[in-house]
């Protein structure tokens, strides 16, 4: 990775990893959790409600505080955040004093996503598309391994939950080795601003943005979607066992790791924008015609969408952070946290669809969603490197399309 300062990028990708871990883990054990307090299906909407505001809805607030006024510890204070989070989640003597630790936890989640991606922003150099593909796949394979926690807790009790403590303070300890080098990016990124460099003279595209908040907001609606209500419609349409049925949300999962790879690279060479545009065109036909699919062929189409939705997962947060270079943070936090949460109600929705009208239908409108992103990404403006390439070509002044 020529330019890419490697320790910091791998610091980055192990705090996204740990973060995305114990964010997760409350998600995962919540079956535990209903038995452990006693909880109705009302204080479990409650409680993932919560978890999902303070964790995601929240994140472009934290990132606008950050690009007014940047503080290098927030990264380890994160950290240290979502293990108390957790470890009141433990240690909570009924459903009431549960809240609260799980508004700890989710906003512990929240403040480091848009530090951590303007970090790998300046740790990138000219790869900006590869290293926030590994920072990102950091996050993919924490959500993954968070869905041990509830196998974890099966064997030492609920009590376990206190070990999770010692990857979330192995985190912070790591990322605080930043501090400096964080406070000495942030410094030069001010001093730019105020000299009026090209990066603040380059104006906006404010259509663009919102555009690719809706192709994000689809993208992880899919995402989410699929990881709901293709396994429950796997077992009662096709009458899959119940022990069997992780394996379609791992492949769908881990062809997601692979894309999320391989898109940043392509990204850095191809262009954004066309890697964006590639991907939702390919992955539309295949989102749609899943529920109509036989059983042999859910496995190929959930890796082909699962491919091609998460090779853009990075992609796009670098994007959107040329588009608005003066608000990185908080455009890390609206493409990460804000449109993700958005489409967690989303979800919401088709649960209500799925009840009312089963699985089946509430598949085939989430497949109906999907060309929504595709269309947008027709006036997505071009990225900022292709359109400094074309102006050193013609040699004329670029001004960012908007």
């Amino acid at each position: 990775m020529s330019d890419v300062n490697r320790r910091v990028v791998s610091i980055l990708a192990f705090g996204h990893f740990v973060n995305d871990f114990l964010i997760n883990v409350i998600t995962a054990i919540l079956p535990l959790l209903v038995v452990h307090f006693g909880l109705s299906y009302s204080q479990v909407g409650i409680l993932t409600m919560v978890s999902n505001v303070s964790s995601s809805l929240v994140q472009p607030i934290f990132g606008f505080i950050s690009d007014k006024k940047g503080k290098p510890w927030i990264l380890g204070m994160s950290a240290l955040c979502l293990s108390a989070g957790l470890l009141g989640v433990a240690f909570s003597p009924s459903y009431i004093w549960l809240l609260p630790a799980v508004v700890l936890n989710g906003i512990g989640s929240a403040a480091f996503h848009p530090d951590g991606s303007r970090a790998v922003y300046f740790a990138a150099g000219d790869r900006r598309g590869l290293t926030q593909s590994v920072f990102q796949v950091g996050g993919n394979l924490g959500l993954a391994v968070s869905a041990l926690a509830l196998w974890f807790l099966g064997k030492v009790g609920f009590g376990g939950l206190a070990w999770f403590m010692v990857p979330g303070v192995l985190s912070a300890a790591l990322l605080f080795t930043l501090i400096r080098w964080f406070a000495d990016r942030l410094s030069e990124y001010g001093e730019r601003r105020a000299q009026g460099s090209a990066l603040s003279e380059r104006r906006p595209s404010r259509i663009g943005m919102s555009l690719l908040v809706v192709i994000v907001t689809v993208r992880s609606w899919i995402m989410a979607g699929f990881m709901t209500f293709v396994p429950l419609y796997m077992i009662h349409h096709f009458g899959v066992k119940e022990s069997d049925v992780w394996a379609y949300s791992f492949v769908f999962l881990l062809f997601g790791a692979i894309g999320t790879v391989t898109g940043g690279p392509l990204a850095d060479r191809f262009g954004q924008r066309n890697v964006i545009r590639l991907s939702m065109f390919i992955s539309t036909p295949f989102t749609v015609l899943l529920p109509y699919l036989p059983k042999q062929f859910v496995f190929v189409d959930l890796a082909i969408v699962g491919f091609c939705l998460l090779s853009t997962f990075a992609v796009t947060v670098v994007y959107g952070q040329e588009m608005m270079p003066s608000n990185i943070a908080m455009v890390s936090g609206l493409l990460i946290g804000f449109a993700g949460g958005i489409a967690g109600l989303g979800v919401m929705m088709m649960g209500y669809v799925a009840d009312a009208y089963g699985l089946y239908v509430a598949l085939q409108w989430i497949g109906w969603i999907m060309p929504i992103a595709a269309l947008c990404t027709l006036k997505l403006p071009i990225d900022h490197i292709r359109l400094m390439q074309q102006v050193a070509k013609s040699q004329v002044t670029p001004t960012l399309a908007k």
